[in-house]
């Protein structure tokens, strides 16, 4: 799918590389480079897939208007120099004692788990425009355009949004109007009316937005997750804005305000992944709705999950713990199941021997030595045809960690169940490991406390209605089950969406089924494969190829390493001879013009002759 050293090699500068594919399934998808830091940059846009026929739902409004609503993360610099930056902030939150100066300091979400903005950025783009944080403030947004949004009265809008970016995770809202979710990542759900919508990166989610409120100008704010400073004292989050102007109405600077949630008129906020204990402390007027208490519509007719198997023949259970590994907390490495990840050398789906190179591929298998920090190519085998779960995780042992937006390529999930942290009652923060889940002590591999939940008999699943997706935010110290639909063949990255995370190692390669299910890579596909190269041509081969190959190289590629006195000796072609003597003539007939200037010079010395110049007098015959 697109993912460099994964399934193809990376598209030089200058190349072209055509994909065909089928479009499926319908919904808001996104595209976007997977090579370096190129996403923060700007290279990615929205793939929208429209039905062939067109058939309206009969569980929403008819749609009027379908408009597109991408926001991510953004600084002024370039990727390479925004990296630097980054990892200086890391650094010198330690040299200059960790949260004592202001522009260093951490800051913390609902459950006093980090922030997922990683520092320093300065903005959030919504469709490439919008202005520096604000700390929630609508103060000087008249100074650049925002996007605009128009609509006409009692209209039904359609906004497929998706978030693009590095490192943000955001909350949206339309002041005055509400939100029904339609979809997510594709994939439709059972509607549900909300007022605030958090999204990850790497999640798209389709809203229908009812234009039923007085004619006017109303903000849509895009906020961050920054609610708690490094003393864990309440702040405004930052934040972004859009506008939403009615047609019939006057442009002008809105004047609206944000919902206040009361008994008699609670919030629903969707795809909240801190829990209901920490959300009431916040606002005790507040539903918080993870991504699992969504539902998939009857009309999906999508297979429902196996609820229970009897033995490992029918059933494979993975413990994917994304993290970052290490006991010292400055010392510590992104990392799955404390591996970090490293790029093969070769393209894995074009060169799948590369699988077999226990010097490059790992696992928790062929780790005995591994010492506590590993790197390497982690890769996983998932058989077809089994009911396949996965339990994401996303806990080091240490007391600060964050939560991680979690994305497979190539395969969809249903999401199952969602369980957050032990969460302290009093303060609403997560101070503990869920108790359903035991830990090695090196937090390297992870299984269920209680045996009985082995063979996917695990209580409070959704195995009736299970929302589908490809990208589901792991709680801090929490877990989500998600059961895979292992019908694709291939190597699959699966990794945490915050870019600055996956690019130091928080990924591992799904390798779904047996390299013989996989399907016939073309004849002509790049391969970017390891050179091995000998000490001689192959002179087997037709005289064609060896004569090309002289002639690229102009020396004989043969080096024969004496046996008796180690010297090295080179066997030179013809056309190498003729490159020397005519190389030595021009180089004699050169000593031979410089020899012939220098012969002159003294000629005209000894004869007295010396150039005149236009000042000098000049005289004639015999006068004096």
């Amino acid at each position: 799918d697109g993912t460099s050293m994964i399934s193809q090699c990376p598209i030089l500068p200058g190349q072209m590389f055509t994909y065909k594919f089928t479009a499926s399934p319908t919904g808001t998808h996104w595209y976007h480079s997977h090579h370096g830091a190129m996403r923060r940059e700007g290279l990615n846009g929205a793939f929208i897939v429209l039905p062939q026929i067109k058939k309206e739902r009969t569980d929403i409004p008819k749609v009027d208007n379908d408009v597109l609503f991408m926001t991510q993360d953004w600084v002024y610099k370039k990727s390479d120099a925004q990296a630097v930056a980054e990892q200086n902030w890391y650094m010198l939150q330690f040299s200059n004692n960790l949260n004592t100066a202001d522009c260093l300091t951490s800051k913390f979400t609902y459950d006093s788990s980090l922030s997922t903005l990683a520092r320093p950025y300065t903005n959030a783009l919504i469709n490439g425009k919008s202005k520096s944080f604000s700390n929630s403030s609508t103060e000087n947004q008249k100074t650049v355009p925002l996007e605009l949004f128009t609509v006409k009265t009692n209209s039904s809008n359609r906004f497929r949004i998706i978030n693009t970016g590095i490192t943000g995770e955001y909350k949206i809202s339309f002041d005055e109007h509400r939100m029904l979710i339609i979809a997510t990542d594709g994939f439709d759900i059972s509607p549900v009316w909300i007022d605030y919508l958090f999204i990850n990166p790497g999640e798209t989610y389709d809203v229908i937005v009812i234009a039923n409120n007085t004619p006017g100008n109303f903000w849509i704010r895009v906020e961050s997750d920054e609610v708690l400073d490094a003393q864990k004292n309440r702040i405004k989050p930052n934040a972004s804005f859009a506008q939403l102007h009615y047609q019939e109405a006057k442009s002008d600077f809105p004047e609206s305000k944000n919902r206040e949630c009361s008994s008699s008129d609670p919030c629903v906020m969707a795809n909240c992944h801190w829990g209901s204990k920490t959300m009431s402390k916040w606002n005790p007027h507040a539903q918080c709705m993870s991504v699992a208490d969504l539902e998939a519509p009857s009309h999906t007719n999508v297979e429902s999950p196996k609820a229970f198997q009897e033995s490992a023949n029918e059933f494979q259970e993975f413990f994917l713990n994304f993290h970052f590994s290490g006991s010292d907390q400055r010392l510590e490495r992104a990392s799955v199941n404390t591996i970090h990840f490293k790029n093969p050398p070769e393209a894995l789906q074009v060169n799948p021997e590369t699988v077999d190179d226990q010097n490059v591929v790992c696992n928790n298998t062929n780790m005995d030595q591994c010492g506590e920090y590993c790197q390497c190519t982690h890769v996983i085998k998932v058989a077809t045809k089994k009911v396949t779960h996965i339990v994401l995780l996303a806990d080091d042992g240490l007391t600060k960690g964050t939560s991680h937006p979690v994305h497979l390529h190539g395969n969809r999930f249903y999401v199952l169940k969602y369980s957050t942290g032990e969460i302290n009652e009093t303060t609403g923060f997560t101070e503990g490991q869920n108790p359903d889940i035991q830990y090695s002590p090196d937090f390297r591999s992870a299984q269920w406390r209680n045996s009985s939940w082995k063979y996917g008999n695990v209580p409070g699943i959704n195995i009736e209605n299970p929302p589908q997706k490809d990208t589901v935010m792991v709680p801090f110290k929490g877990y989500v089950v998600i059961r895979l639909l292992a019908d694709s063949p291939g190597f699959w990255l699966m990794h945490c969406h915050l870019e600055t995370h996956m690019d130091i190692g928080m990924a591992v390669v799904l390798q779904v089924g047996e390299i013989s299910e996989q399907p016939i890579i073309p004849k002509d596909f790049p391969k970017c494969s390891n050179f091995k190269g000998t000490k001689s041509p192959d002179k087997s081969s037709p005289a064609q190829k060896y004569q090309n190959f002289v002639q690229l190289s102009n020396v004989k590629a043969t080096t024969q390493v004496s046996k008796a006195g180690g010297s090295d000796s080179y066997e030179m072609s013809p056309s190498s001879y003729v490159t020397m003597i005519v190389f030595l003539v021009a180089f004699f007939c050169g000593i031979v013009v410089f020899s012939s200037i220098l012969v002159f010079k003294q000629y005209v010395r000894r004869r007295g002759y010396r150039k005149i110049d236009r000042k000098d007098k000049v005289l004639f015959g015999n006068k004096h």
